[in-house]
């Protein structure tokens, strides 16, 4: 393959080597370690306006709308998202409570918003330091969201208690699992090389960059 000027770092080995030029729909892959460099999405952009846009729709019923209710015999329980974080502090848990209402409420809406403004500014060409800096805190949030912990707590929960007494599945958990999908499908799709890229090339096509050399 042909390589650019550009240069790229390999996440897993941090071998240094040109960008390969690749179309629509390939990878590039490290030749040392076999890891995924960076990837070309078609309609990368729109698609992940589109991912997140739902999953901010999502985002307030999946947190406030009840996920499940627990009946045993006269008795019943209904939890949301925030009223497990609530209850775990309230039961003295408090660090406990900080992690999950971080990584499954707070940091996630971080995470939602920081996709939708990146695809939104890169899309209609705004001004590309903002961009950036969003591009790196996005980075730095990511590894922190943990949607899919949650869904197995949730899996695991109605498993035990299943035979103990009457589950309803409520509103929230179809909520929850639509943003979860939403968060994965924009995640899948979003490159972070890629929209880097297209900002170095949105930066070279401003009137006053044109004549620096590429």
């Amino acid at each position: 393959m042909e390589s650019s000027a550009h240069v790229t770092v390999c996440p897993d080995c941090d071998l240094v080597l040109a960008r390969p030029d690749i179309q629509q729909r390939q990878n590039a892959n490290c030749p040392r370690c076999g890891a995924e460099l960076y990837r070309v999405v078609d309609s990368m952009l729109g698609k992940t306006l589109a991912a997140t846009l739902s999953g901010l729709i999502l985002y307030i019923p999946a947190n406030t709308l009840p996920i499940m209710t627990f009946e045993i015999f006269d008795l019943d329980s209904t939890n949301t998202m925030v009223n497990g974080a609530y209850q775990l502090f309230m039961s003295g848990y408090w660090w406990m409570a900080f992690l999950v209402l971080m990584c499954s409420v707070v940091v996630p809406l971080l995470d939602l918003v920081l996709l939708f403004i990146i695809s939104w500014r890169i899309r209609f060409s705004c001004k590309t330091a903002f961009t950036k800096k969003c591009l790196l805190w996005q980075q730095t949030i990511e590894e922190w969201g943990m949607l899919e912990v949650y869904m197995i707590g949730i899996l695991i929960a109605y498993i035990k208690m299943i035979d103990m007494g009457n589950i309803i599945v409520d509103t929230g958990l179809y909520c929850f699992i639509g943003m979860l999908l939403s968060t994965m499908i924009a995640s899948t799709v979003f490159d972070t090389e890629t929209a880097f890229n297209m900002l170095d090339e949105q930066d070279k096509n401003q009137p006053g960059n044109k004549g620096e050399p590429a």
